[in-house]
Formats: C-alpha cells, structure tokens, sequence
C-alpha cells in the first residue's frame, strides 16, 4: 500500500503517519527508485495499534516503550508496561474529577446568585496545583524492587527491611492478626490491600472469604506478591491515585505504608480510601505514628540525647502521622473509630464509615 490508501483504510491523516514515521514508530520500506513508501499489512497493524493506543491519551514516548516491548516477545514486561500506562491514566482520572468538582464549585456559586470573586478562582487553582504536586512528587526511597525478595526470605529477621527498625517480626505478625481481626472479612465481601508488598496481609485476608484486591507501586514486590496468591487481583498503583473507581470496597487497609508518604500525601491517600469504600466501609491503617506532636517531639528528643543516630536517619526518610490529627479527619466525615498502639513507634487506626 501507498500512503495515502493506508491512510484512507484506517481513517488517519497522511501527515499523522508521517509523524509516526518520524518518531520511530513506523519504519515502513521504500522504494530504491523512487524513494516512494511502501506499507505491508504488518505495518497497518503496528499503525493501528499506535492510534488505539493514542484514543487512550497515551503519549509517543510510551507509545514506544511499548512496542519496543511487544517487539522483544516479552509478554511479563508487556504487562507491567500496560499495568503502568493504566495506572498513569488513572492518576489522570483522579486529577481531573478534583478538577471537576471544583468548577461545580463555581458553577453552584454563581447559579446561587453569588459574585464571582477571583480570588476564590485563585485558591481553586492553587489548591488544584498543590494536590497535583503532592501526587506526582513522590518517590521510593526504600528501593522496594531490591528488598522483595529478601523482605520474604527473612520474615523472622526484619531488620533489613524498612519494618524491621519500628517492629519486631513477633510485633509485625501481631499487627497483621490484628488488621484481619479488627477487618472482620465476611464471603462475598470486596477488600483492598494497599501498599500490599509482597502479600503478607492479602494472604491472611484471603483466607477469610473474601474477595481480595492489592495494589503495590513495586514491579518486583507485585511480582512476588502475585506468585505467592494467584487469587489476589492484584494492581500496579499506589495510596495517591488508588487505580479503582468509587464505591468498590467493602474494607481496606494499609500495612506499613502510610508513613512512607508526606503529610499532604497522606491527606490524598485518606480521601482516595473514602472514595473507593462502599456505605458501612471499613479501614484499618498500620504504621508509624505518635499520639499527639508533643509525643512525637519529646520521642525524637529522648533519641538525640540517646545518641541513636541511625534510627533518626530513618526517620527522616519517613514522614510519621499525627494519630490525633487522622482521627479527627475520620471524625469529620462521620467515621467512628477506634485505636491502639503496639509499641512507641506502631499505631493501629481502625475506622467505620458511616451512611
């Protein structure tokens, strides 16, 4: 085929092929004559394929990725690809639905008769901004796709993992038995994990009944968590753009996470485990935290005067939450909760959503 007829076969322009062209996407053959391009059946298919993939809103540059992916014939790096271009979309998804929800803001406000000041139009967009910031500024400072496999050979010795320096192995296994205790899971319902690593609270919330979800931001964790539990439905994702729509979950929980996000990021995480839970939901949150800042402060002290530098070095990549101020946050929004703490470092928040 010429180009034009492959342009009129698959509804695209001349010019759009051209730029596939120019991006490496297309290499079709050409004439030694004439210099004419020359489009084979494969190279209709590839075009296809970049077109659907371009109606998804994926970019060139990923575009590529994957292609030079399904060109290698390696269908586990395929998938993790397709399961991160999902999760980015998603991401995406999340952003604009705040985004949304803000112009009905305005929308309402100026239905209601009320002037529209600019600077509420300001504020909008600056906490617009800020919660895109929050979301796309995080980073793995643990190097979860190293750990994974180590983190599951040595359960009974934690402390090379990013839980060994806050729990015990015996403290960590109480802290899952208590999660599914507190959780309650009945047959039938739904649950996510969140931040699920290697599967270690999945497994026990599997064995309940239930139907479980996982989501991990880690390749190697999610690959490793996916081998021990075929059941589990498990997702490339994290706690700041949970890759599910609303209103899924019966329950869900994060273990040993949450602390690995800033405090605005968890304010994030807090709202996408709202929006993901059903009427009546329930959510047990697992990690580092103090009582109040006063604890937190007279802790950190009590650690300098101690001389224990390499715990506060630690504690500087995480960001510990206040449990005083994550109760109240439920509290607002008419959860009712309780709470317990396992040892100076390890809260467990249990929160019931009410209708």
């Amino acid at each position: 085929m010429k180009i034009n007829e492959l342009a009129r076969r698959l509804d695209v322009t001349p010019r759009a092929i051209r730029f596939y062209e120019e991006k490496g996407l297309l290499q079709p053959l050409k004439n030694e004559h004439n210099g004419y391009r020359h489009y084979t059946e494969e190279d209709a298919w590839r075009l296809q394929t970049i077109t659907s993939f371009r109606e998804m809103g994926i970019g060139i540059e990923s575009i590529a990725k994957l292609l030079r992916v399904f060109d290698s014939g390696d269908a586990t790096s395929l998938h993790h690809h397709l399961e991160l271009q999902r999760a980015i979309l998603f991401s995406q998804w999340v952003e604009w639905k705040q985004t949304l929800v803000a112009l009905d803001t305005l929308i309402n406000q100026v239905d209601e008769g009320k002037p529209l000041i600019l600077d509420d139009l300001f504020k909008l967009a600056e906490h617009t901004k800020r919660i895109r910031t929050a979301r796309s500024s995080w980073e793995d400072q643990w190097d979860f796709d190293q750990i994974a496999e180590q983190f599951d050979r040595k359960r009974s010795d934690l402390s090379e993992s990013p839980v060994g320096w806050i729990a015990s192995a015996s403290e960590y296994e109480q802290a899952l038995a208590f999660t599914v205790q507190w959780l309650a899971p009945r047959q039938g319902e739904v649950g996510l994990d969140i931040g699920a690593g290697t599967g270690n609270l999945s497994g026990r919330l599997l064995e309940s009944g239930a139907e479980v979800a996982a989501v991990e931001q880690s390749r190697q964790m999610l690959v490793r968590c996916r081998g021990k539990y075929p059941a589990l439905q498990a997702k490339l994702g994290n706690l700041l753009a949970l890759p599910y729509f609303d209103g899924q979950f019966h329950f869900a929980a994060t273990s040993f996470a949450f602390h690995h996000v800033n405090e605005a990021q968890q304010l994030l995480g807090l709202a996408e485990i709202d929006r993901v839970l059903k009427p009546h939901g329930r959510v047990v949150i697992t990690g580092l935290m103090f009582e109040h800042e006063a604890a937190k402060t007279a802790l950190l002290n009590r650690l300098r005067a101690e001389g224990r530098i390499e715990v506060l070095d630690k504690l500087a990549h995480c960001y510990p939450s206040d449990r005083t101020k994550l109760l109240e946050w439920f509290h607002e929004r008419g959860y009712i909760t309780v709470q317990q703490q396992l040892n100076e470092w390890v809260h467990m928040v249990y929160a019931l959503r009410q209708p």
